[in-house]
């Protein structure tokens, strides 16, 4: 890993390390909204009340050196209480008062609460970071990130939010109650975390770049092409009244290449399209009226779908591809000297991985290692037997050892291919 990745890294490291301070557990709702901001997109977090959705959100934006701002959602607000108005003086001059969303990260707060009419205020500032007032557009500070809360629909003064709105998230995510672990930490710490005082650990110039860094995260024709498979057969479900909208798909493929980017890859594996399945793709699902009286539910149906689809094991690029690339290479070399080439070949394999550090070359390193270790055993069998046959003449018996010999290397030859063949 190089010295800038290497930065990159450690700035998201303390980003996650300065919300832990404050936040205890909710360890995937704080990756996903890392994810979110490197993405360009919205979270909606739905949950009951007191279960840290606002010091979330409050702490996310104190840590990335953000301004945050908070809305709390009534059924009487106004799109002008969100959007900001136009004061005019006694003179008749007018003077721009702008509202919370000129903000990095504007929480939402309960945003069921309040009229329709106020939530579609957000939708131009979702969707394409500026707003309107009075037939004049002001652009939003950048980054900008929208975190909405829901309380769980049916409560007292609740309205749905609308599919347009709902859209426009790139992730929904569930906050519960903590667990007896971390409920009894909070308890335990909860003077430290009452009065913490949150201290930004990066700049907004920093999170900019990161944002265009992201962007050069590569994703394989093949796992592009899973993702459209995954939503076209989510779009064949009878069990389905709407299919998930595009807005899915750019969802995926965006918020995957910050996952792995996040993970210190630059290249996606399909373990990351099918890690934000059901974040990205839940709350973009209706079901079927009949669907719903059997208890059909979206997670349901994302499993079906993720189960049958076939995964991509194909057209990975980055040091996975150069693995096969280097170990190919590696097999070239003349057999005068099989046992250096098979070191070679896992010595080239191992420094491979150790620069992809995913998953997939992990297991594959672990596979090639095995196959050395058979082929270093065989090849010793072989030295033992041409130590045997060395002298000034070869008898018949000698002639055969030579043949063994001979099927050794071929077999070395062979199990080393194999191995080849499954890491590619």
């Amino acid at each position: 890993m190089t010295a800038a990745k290497k930065g990159k890294q450690q700035i998201l490291n303390r980003i996650t390390a300065g919300v832990s301070r404050v936040v205890i557990g909710k360890d995937d709702i704080k990756e996903l909204l890392l994810v979110a901001l490197l993405s360009r997109g919205h979270v909606l977090v739905e949950g009951l009340p007191g279960t840290a959705k606002t010091t979330l959100a409050r702490t996310f934006a104190r840590v990335i050196g953000g301004k945050f701002q908070r809305v709390q959602g009534t059924p009487d607000m106004l799109p002008a209480d969100i959007l900001g108005f136009r004061f005019y003086h006694s003179d008749g001059s007018p003077v721009f008062m702008p509202g919370p969303i000129f903000a990095n990260v504007v929480l939402a707060d309960e945003l069921n609460r309040t009229a329709p009419r106020t939530q579609a205020a957000l939708l131009e500032a979702m969707q394409e970071g500026q707003v309107t007032i009075e037939r004049e557009t002001y652009p939003l500070e950048q980054p900008f990130v929208v975190i909405a809360s829901q309380i769980p629909y049916g409560g007292v003064g609740t309205s749905p939010l609308s599919d347009v709105q709902i859209d426009r998230f790139m992730f929904r995510v569930w906050s519960g109650s903590p667990t007896v672990q971390e409920e009894d930490r909070i308890l335990e710490d909860i003077d430290r975390i009452s009065e913490a005082e949150v201290s930004p650990v990066t700049s907004l110039a920093d999170i900019l770049q990161l944002q265009q860094e992201v962007e050069k995260v590569h994703i394989a024709d093949s796992i592009r092409r899973y993702i459209v498979s995954i939503l076209d057969s989510l779009r064949r479900q009878p069990d389905l009244l709407a299919g998930p909208s595009p807005r899915s798909g750019i969802a995926l493929f965006k918020g995957s290449r910050a996952l792995a980017f996040i993970q210190g890859r630059d290249f996606v594996i399909p373990d990351d399209v099918r890690r934000l399945l059901m974040p990205a793709l839940c709350h973009r699902l209706k079901i079927g009226a009949e669907a719903e009286m059997d208890n059909v539910t979206p997670e349901a149906i994302i499993n079906k779908v993720a189960g049958e689809v076939p995964v991509p094991k194909e057209g990975v690029a980055g040091p996975v591809g150069e693995i096969s690339k280097g170990t190919r290479e590696t097999v070239e070399i003349p057999v005068a000297a099989p046992g250096e080439a098979v070191v070679s070949v896992a010595e080239e394999t191992d420094d491979e991985v150790a620069g992809g550090e995913s998953k997939a070359g992990e297991e594959a390193l672990a596979e090639v290692r095995l196959l050395s270790a058979r082929v270093e055993e065989t090849l010793g069998k072989a030295r033992e037997a041409l130590a045997k046959a060395e002298g000034p003449t070869l008898s018949k018996f000698n002639r055969w050892e030579w043949v063994l010999i001979a099927c050794a290397v071929v077999v070395a030859v062979v199990m080393i291919c194999v191995g080849l063949v499954s890491i590619s």
